[in-house]
């Protein structure tokens, strides 16, 4: 079934659908969520460890004279990188004899590095996360004292060179002095400068003395601040997240299958889209009767259950044909529908005997002639009837049957099927019927073939004063409607209404559920009482039935 999302789609609209697919999606969602168990049963069980790594910075090979910079978010991510570079992996293969994969994180914005190893093996997976964790460590304290190292030769490299001008200078001096002992000049301009380079050799020990103990103490900028431990459970797979998360792709899965179905089915469901396409508006509501198709013969609900939801809808298409009825005179109503198996039968008997409840006289003539069911409702032969009529055989009068409890319901059959129904139907014999059941009866109700398969509806369309086309909600295709929309447009036939048929909550509408049903103890208490009312109602005139008095619900 579809749900037509003509106008601006609605959250019923939606909802609806989903109504209507909910099998499909159920279904999608179970396999889904099997695929999730079935993926966790059969996958091995895998074990994570993780070694936490603490990036400081390093002060140990600081310029000289300078601050230790702090750690910024791009030293992190560089040191992420560094964690499975090629030194790194060389020294892992060197201990553990290969290079396992590890992944390396952040840890929550931090400086904190989490090496974390997989594997089958519980203590395997440690022993990697602890190597990859201790090769990185000791790479960078390497790293860090091979920098410390160049930068204590650089500092005694100046000392040295500070150190062999201040013997130069002093060796200059001290010839002077001996030369000329009485040449303060000399002195003056010397012992300045010695005393620059003097301080300036005294400052370059000292940062050569700060940077060995700093050497000491460094760590190279890294500590390893949490081993990995043996870890105690599996961390894949995991039953309950791998069944949600298959759960959840079966919903998205089955969602998106629904939708698709839905757009490619073009069955009618909605009440506005039959009246759009039909032409002409909805009557009413019948809801869909699942029990009587598992019966022998067809069940007549609006006698056999008369406070059910279906009985309640036909009362109420009774109500909406008896308002058509005051616009216009309509004495022969033709019922039909654009296919077959739509309910168009069961809508004239029901409805011809809720007229015949409301004290008219009703005619039902069974004018399919190549699927007469009008007689399987009552359990008449159709042998003879309307064919024998016009053929002669039979009178008008020998060929009605009189039909049901109220008195007021007649059965013109279909007699024997002709080679050439439409023929027969389209012939003056047949207007001349129709014209005689008119004068005989306050409403004749007259079943056809479906418009489509065949032309007999279009043609006795013409002959009637007015007609009812009859869809089956989720089974009628949009374009059957339209089409035989179509066919009776163009002989000018007087289509009343509509009636959508078989409506359940899957198709949006719950006509009649709660009400109906909660009167079945009157059912009960009126089974006694159902003789009396009857008969009371035999004796009101036809003219009161076709007031407002007789209209019901």
């Amino acid at each position: 079934m579809a749900t037509e999302l003509g106008g601006d789609p609605t959250v019923r609209t939606y909802l609806a659908i989903l109504r209507q697919q909910r099998w499909w999606v159920i279904g999608v969602m179970l396999l889904g969520l099997g695929a999730g168990v079935a993926f966790s049963v059969t996958q091995p069980k895998r074990y994570s460890a993780t070694a936490q790594l603490l990036i400081q910075s390093v002060t140990g090979s600081a310029p000289p004279g300078s601050a230790a910079q702090p750690v910024t978010p791009t030293d992190v991510q560089t040191e992420l990188a560094l964690v499975t570079s090629a030194p790194i992996r060389r020294a892992v293969a060197h201990e553990l004899g290969s290079v396992p994969a590890v992944s390396a994180s952040e840890v929550a914005q931090t400086n904190v590095l989490a090496v974390t190893a997989v594997s089958t093996r519980p203590a395997w997976s440690a022993r990697v996360a602890n190597a990859y964790a201790r090769a990185f460590v000791s790479h960078q304290q390497a790293v860090s004292l091979s920098n410390l190292t160049a930068a204590e030769d650089q500092l005694r490299a100046q000392i040295a060179a500070v150190h062999s001008q201040v013997r130069s200078l002093r060796a200059s001096i001290s010839a002077q002095q001996a030369s000329d002992s009485n040449s303060p000049q000399v002195s003056n301009i010397s012992s300045p400068q010695l005393s620059a380079l003097l301080s300036q050799q005294s400052v370059l020990q000292e940062q050569l003395a700060q940077m060995q103990v700093g050497g000491v103490t460094a760590a190279g900028g890294v500590e390893l601040v949490t081993p990995a431990v043996r870890p105690a459970s599996p961390s894949s797979p995991s039953p309950v997240q791998d069944s949600l998360l298959g759960a959840l792709a079966g919903l998205l899965a089955g969602l998106g299958i629904g939708f698709f179905r839905n757009t490619l089915n073009d069955a009618l469901t909605s009440k506005e889209s039959v009246e759009s396409l039909g032409g002409a508006p909805v009557l009413a509501l019948v809801p869909l009767i699942t029990s009587w198709k598992k019966r022998k013969r067809p069940l007549l609900v609006s006698s056999s259950n008369p406070a059910s939801p279906a009985a309640e809808a036909y009362r109420s298409l009774r109500t909406s044909v008896q308002f058509a009825r005051h616009e216009r005179e309509i004495r022969t109503l033709l019922i039909t529908s654009p296919a077959a198996a739509e309910g168009k039968t069961s809508t004239l008997v029901n409805l011809g005997t809720v007229f015949a409840q409301a004290s008219e006289r009703v005619l039902l003539v069974s004018a399919d002639l190549r699927r007469p069911r009008v007689g399987q409702f009552f359990g008449i032969d159709e042998e003879a009837g309307l064919t024998s009529v016009l053929a002669g055989q039979q009178t008008i009068e020998q060929a009605v049957q009189p039909v049901g409890d109220t008195g007021n319901l007649w059965v013109l059959a279909a007699g024997s099927v002709p080679p050439n129904p439409a023929e027969l139907l389209s012939g003056p014999d047949m207007r001349g019927v129709l014209a005689r059941l008119r004068e005989m009866f306050d409403l004749v109700l007259i079943d056809s073939p479906p418009v489509l398969p065949v032309t007999d509806a279009v043609v006795l369309s013409r002959a009637a004063d007015a007609a009812l086309l009859v869809v089956a909600a989720g089974q009628t295709k949009q374009g059957d409607l339209r089409r035989a929309a179509e066919r009776l447009g163009q002989v000018d036939a007087p289509v009343i209404g509509i009636v959508l048929n078989e409506v359940t909550r899957q198709t949006g509408y719950g006509y009649g559920y709660g009400y109906g049903y909660g009167y079945k103890p009157y059912l009960a208490a009126a089974a006694g009482a159902g003789t009396a009312g009857t008969n009371g109602a035999k004796h009101a005139s036809n003219g009161n039935a076709r007031s407002a008095d007789s209209i019901e619900q």
